[in-house]
């Protein structure tokens, strides 16, 4: 499992995990997503984060199609 500044952020936004070390972050994604799905389930995320609307200062919550299952939607100061 991939885990960079992209899928750090988005992992918390979205709950999957509690932990800040990417090392742990990493352990809770693999018991979440299938062994043959990691790298891919790794580029969604940082595709997401990085062009299309999950930005680090500026997310675009009302134009994201995850919105629904995200707790961070729509938080002031994500």
């Amino acid at each position: 499992m991939v885990v960079d500044t992209h899928v750090q952020r988005l992992s918390a936004r979205l709950g999957l995990t509690k932990n800040t070390d990417p090392v742990k972050i990493g352990q809770d994604l693999m018991k979440l997503v299938p062994r043959d799905q990691w790298t891919l389930f790794s580029h969604w995320l940082i595709w997401h984060g990085r062009r299309r609307c999950c930005y680090a200062r500026k997310p675009d919550c009302p134009g994201c199609e995850l919105r629904a299952i995200c707790p961070s939607a729509g938080r002031v100061g994500i």
